[in-house]
């Protein structure tokens, strides 16, 4: 074996060699690269997973600040329609109360009315007793009857249209 000086040894080695790597092309690197391939898909379908998620937990906040505003809307609403309300209750008590002082003041007119005229009418007749008993007086008769009482509110009526 001299044309190449190779000796057997070295023969037997590169075809030791090229068996091992089919061997290890079979045995290993195909298990190896298949796990990596797996671990690979592996990691994707996580990473997408995870993306999957925060997607999700970005559309749940969005969704839950559209659900704050909302609320704070409606609040808002409430407290608008509880002041309208408060308003309202306040114009009508207060309509009321005017209500009320205007018709007080009106019952007040008609008594203070009422009043005056019976205190009118209390003067007319002490006047007209008083002139009955002046005229029976002078006249040294007594005048009772109820013709002389009309008599005497007669003569007060034209007294007081005239006046």
């Amino acid at each position: 074996m001299s044309i190449l000086n190779l000796d057997a040894n070295i023969i037997y080695v590169f075809i030791n060699l090229a068996i091992l790597l089919v061997l290890m092309k079979i045995f290993l690197f195909g298990p190896v690269t298949k796990m990596l391939d797996e671990r690979s898909k592996e990691i994707a379908d996580t990473i997408d997973g995870a993306n999957a998620k925060m997607e999700q937990a970005e559309q749940s906040r969005q969704e839950y600040e559209a659900q704050l505003l909302n609320a704070k809307k409606e609040a808002q609403d409430i407290v608008d329609a509880a002041k309208k309300r408060g308003q309202q209750e306040y114009e009508a008590q207060l309509a009321k109360a005017r209500d009320d002082i205007a018709r007080m003041q009106a019952d007040a007119q008609k008594q203070a009315q009422a009043d005056r005229d019976a205190m009118l009418e209390g003067a007319r007749q002490e006047i007209a007793m008083l002139a009955l008993l002046a005229a029976s007086k002078v006249s040294q008769q007594k005048m009772n009857s109820q013709a002389d009482r009309e008599l005497v509110n007669a003569f007060l009526a034209e007294v007081e249209e005239t006046a």
